[in-house]
C-alpha cells in the first residue's frame, strides 16, 4: 500500500473513531441523565469528556515511524495543572472560582478535554521518522545518507 493511501486510511479511521465516540457518548449521557445524584452525574460526564480528550490525542497522533517518549514540564504546567484545577474547583465548593465555573458549563468541558489531551501529551509526542540515535549523534545520520 502506498504511503499516501495509508495516511489517508489512518486519518479516515481517526475521524471515524472520534465521530463514533461522540455518538456513543450521546447515548451514555442519555442513560446517565436518569441518575438522581447530581455529583455522580457530573462524575460520569467528566469521565466521558476526559476520555474524549484522550481519543483526540490518539486521533491526532497516528502515523508511521517511532513513537517518541519524552517528558514535557511546560505542557504539565501550562495545560495539565490549570485544567486539573478547573475540574477540582467544579467539585470542591470552597475553592476560588467555584461559582463561576459552575455557572458556565462549557468551561468544565473544555478543561476536561484539555486534561484528557494534555496528560498523554506530557509524556509522549507524535511519531517521528528519524531515529533517536540520529538526533543525539547527527554525524551518524549524515554518514548513512552518504552511503
Amino acid at each position: 500500500m502506498k504511503k499516501r493511501n495509508r495516511e489517508a486510511l489512518n486519518m479516515f479511521f481517526s475521524a471515524f473513531l472520534v465521530a463514533a465516540y461522540v455518538i456513543c457518548c450521546y447515548f451514555i449521557m442519555q442513560l446517565a441523565s436518569s441518575l438522581t445524584n447530581q455529583t455522580l452525574y457530573s462524575g460520569v460526564t467528566m469521565t466521558l469528556v476526559v476520555f474524549f480528550g484522550v481519543m483526540l490525542f490518539y486521533a491526532t497522533r497516528v502515523g508511521d515511524g517511532k513513537q517518541v517518549i519524552r517528558f514535557s514540564p511546560s505542557v504539565l504546567i501550562l495545560m495539565v495543572l490549570p485544567s486539573l484545577y478547573v475540574i477540582l474547583a467544579f467539585f470542591a465548593v470552597g475553592l476560588p472560582l467555584h461559582s463561576q465555573i459552575v455557572d458556565n458549563g462549557i468551561v468544565i468541558y473544555l478543561a476536561a478535554v484539555g486534561f484528557g489531551y494534555s496528560v498523554p501529551y506530557s509524556f509522549t509526542s507524535g511519531f517521528e521518522m528519524v531515529a533517536a540515535e540520529d538526533v543525539y549523534f547527527p554525524e551518524h545520520f549524515e554518514n548513512d545518507e552518504k552511503k
